[in-house]
């Protein structure tokens, strides 16, 4: 009952998890505002709560912009981010820090000065070293080295995202909520060229017909893929069960190959291709799964798609969109 008839701000609420999560809550008879600048974010996305929701369109680098969504609201879930694939964070260091930086302390000063009861903020894994523990826990000592290097930008603007939370909890004395997501993957991703994350962007190149595939890196780095709406969930679960300033991963320990991933996508659309492995790239981390022992404690949630159940509505949902977005 923690949701209904709360007034719930989810900014990025149009974006590819953003609109599962307002999905939910709607379905939980809470009173929705999307926040999002449409950059990314699709009015498509929200056609199945059309009606139920008021859609803000703004710059939320601008804190006046910011002051104007949080007034009146309950909860603040800040899901907003400027994040691209591997190929555009890891030339953009300096633009993906700065932009992240306005963004998180805009909507937290704002949360502060609207006096709105509670904040989830949205990190990432991309606050871990390259050579953090894996499974990785959100201990002191899994930061202590610097972020990855291929998305350092955006990494260090997401530890200092988490950081303000904490000294804003203690100082303001406000309920603000941590969450540091996994890979995640499913329909309404956005996958425009040089700026998708990776399973989009191999699905896109199976489908428009790439023979050889290149794969940066070796292949062999690993990721733990969450459906987006098992991430919906989890982030729904971290705000209203953990609003204590302190990180909680959302993933699980099932690690997969890049190799195998490629091999999954095209087993799904019945389709041979030769596949290149270029090693002058940057491939991110050699390993990322998440250690989700916390977030089972705390809230119970446990992802609930199965990647390979998962993979065909995703690809599916690229299909049907190809000439739309892959294309464009």
């Amino acid at each position: 009952m923690f949701w209904e008839n709360r007034r719930v701000l989810v900014t990025g609420g149009a974006g590819f998890i953003g609109s599962y999560l307002v999905e939910q809550l709607v379905g939980l008879s809470a009173r929705v505002t999307v926040a999002d600048n449409f950059e990314r974010g699709r009015f498509e996305n929200l056609a199945q709560v059309q009606g139920d929701v008021r859609v803000i369109e703004g710059d939320l680098r601008n804190l006046s912009v910011c002051e104007q969504v949080c007034k009146d609201q309950d909860v603040v879930l800040h899901l907003a981010s400027k994040s691209y694939g591997v190929s555009y964070s890891e030339s953009h260091h300096g633009e993906m820090l700065a932009d992240n930086l306005m963004l998180n302390t805009n909507i937290l000063e704002a949360s502060r000065r609207m006096s709105v009861e509670r904040v989830l903020m949205t990190s990432s894994s991309c606050v871990y070293p390259d050579d953090a523990k894996v499974p990785t826990p959100e201990t002191e000592e899994s930061i202590l080295a610097e972020p990855e290097k291929a998305n350092a930008g955006y990494g260090w603007a997401k530890r200092m995202l988490e950081l303000q939370a904490k000294y804003y909890q203690k100082e303001y004395g406000m309920e603000i909520a941590i969450a540091r997501p996994f890979n995640a993957y499913g329909p309404r991703d956005y996958f425009l060229e040089g700026y998708a994350h990776v399973l989009p962007s191999l699905v896109k190149r199976v489908l428009r017909g790439e023979n050889p595939i290149v794969v940066w890196g070796s292949g062999n780095q690993t990721r733990s893929f969450v459906h987006a709406r098992d991430f919906a969930t989890g982030l729904r679960l971290i705000a209203e069960k953990c609003p204590d300033a302190d990180p909680v991963n959302i993933g699980h320990d099932q690690e997969t190959r890049l190799v195998s991933l490629l091999e999954l996508i095209l087993k799904i659309t019945n389709q041979q291709r030769d596949i290149v492995f270029d090693i002058t790239k940057p491939e991110g981390a050699l390993r990322k799964s998440c250690d989700s022992s916390k977030i089972k404690a705390l809230t119970g949630f446990v992802p609930a798609i199965k990647l390979e159940d998962g993979l065909p509505e995703t690809i599916e949902f690229y299909r049907k969109t190809l000439d739309e977005i892959v294309l464009s």
